[in-house]
């Protein structure tokens, strides 16, 4: 059973402005052409003759709301006036009917390539030029320069208008067809990424809860009142109950960190408007940074600073004075602390984080949000 192919919004673009050009095209020069004929000796045939030919025009243009019938209600007129206007050979004013007939035929075959189907747009030149060869058999009139050469060159321009047209549309279809493998790409990627921050949270998680409580149960003691606190708090992370973080939260100290934490807090903006997102991953990166200080630092003294220096923005520095080090001779790749539980949380939420630190000088870790 045959598939329908699907037509893209470009190539459907490309034949509706065909069709809409080549058939505004035709009814001009078929209405232009018409109304020349009784110039110089105006006659009541060659009245009849234009009002005929303007009723046609008329009836082409409200046939185009049924496309499968256009063809056939344009063809029958054209194909009787190529027969009976050399064979009649009515009154007719300085424009000779054959040189009516000649652009008048070509506008209109070279114009249905347009706006029928490649079988409709065949038959319709088949049947005109059929028609005006054997109108030129029928002609009373020696001086009527219409025949078989006309004819053929009817063939010749419906063919290279449907070439035309089907170019264009191979055209737009490729365009279509890069759209989609475009789009396709984009959504490809968007899912790639979806999963690699889905992994990167999640480890994030399971370094800053297992692997947080696994370091203090093997530095302080399995039994310790503290180990016990703090694997009670990872299990509220790993199933959080239903509270949303605020700003104050931010002001907070850890609640089961063992550093001794000043806050300084410098914001004048009651409602500092930050959306939920971004506190928790503040808040989270704040909290891994702490951890840092407890683990490496080898101070029990940090100092928190707060600001907020516009509606929307938000400043936290996490500063020790413990040993230090270089940040630049942090390994490249995913280290888990630093990488992904605080600069890759703080980038997916649409914030940033640096670390500054000197050997013997302290470390100072800059969250904002947005990205700075």
């Amino acid at each position: 059973m045959p598939t329908t192919r699907h037509i893209g919004p470009a190539e459907t673009s490309v034949k509706a402005a065909a069709a809409r050009i080549s058939a505004t095209a035709r009814v001009l020069v078929v209405a232009g052409c018409s109304a020349l004929l009784p110039i110089g000796a105006p006659t009541a045939v060659s009245a009849a003759i234009v009002a005929a030919m303007l009723i046609w025009q008329a009836a082409f243009v409200l046939a185009r709301r049924w496309p499968r019938t256009v063809a056939l209600a344009d063809v029958v007129p054209l194909a009787a006036a190529c027969v009976l206007l050399p064979w009649l050979h009515p009154a007719h004013g300085h424009l000779d009917l054959d040189d009516w007939t000649r652009p008048v035929t070509s506008v209109c075959v070279g114009a249905a390539q347009f706006y029928t189907r490649p079988r409709d747009g065949a038959i319709y030149a088949v049947v005109t030029s059929s028609a005006v060869w054997l109108g030129s058999s029928l002609a009373s009139d020696a001086d009527w320069d219409l025949g078989g050469g006309q004819a053929i060159m009817l063939l010749w321009q419906a063919a290279l208008a449907r070439c035309l047209i089907t170019l264009l549309c191979r055209g737009a279809r490729r365009v279509d067809e890069l759209t989609t493998a475009t789009a396709e790409a984009r959504r490809d990627a968007e899912l790639t990424a979806a999963r690699r921050t889905d992994v990167e949270e999640h480890l994030a998680v399971l370094h800053d809860t297992v692997a947080a409580t696994l370091t203090a149960a093997a530095s302080r003691g399995a039994g310790s009142p503290e180990l016990r606190a703090r694997a009670r708090a990872d299990l509220s992370r790993l199933e959080p109950a239903a509270r949303t973080a605020t700003f104050a939260d931010l002001t907070t100290p850890p609640e089961h960190s063992t550093l001794g934490v000043t806050v300084v807090l410098a914001t004048a903006c009651p409602d500092p408007a930050i959306p939920a997102h971004a506190i928790d991953a503040l808040l989270a990166a704040r909290d891994e940074a702490f951890r840092n200080v407890e683990r490496h630092a080898g101070t029990d003294q940090a100092h928190l600073r707060v600001r907020v220096p516009a509606p929307g923005t938000v400043e936290l520095d996490i500063v020790d004075v413990g040993r230090g080090f270089r940040p630049a001779d942090v390994p490249a790749g995913p280290r888990l602390g630093l990488r992904l539980s605080i600069e890759a949380r703080m980038r997916r939420a649409g914030g940033s984080a640096r670390v500054v630190s000197t050997p013997g000088r302290g470390t100072r870790v800059e969250l904002r949000w947005p990205a700075t």
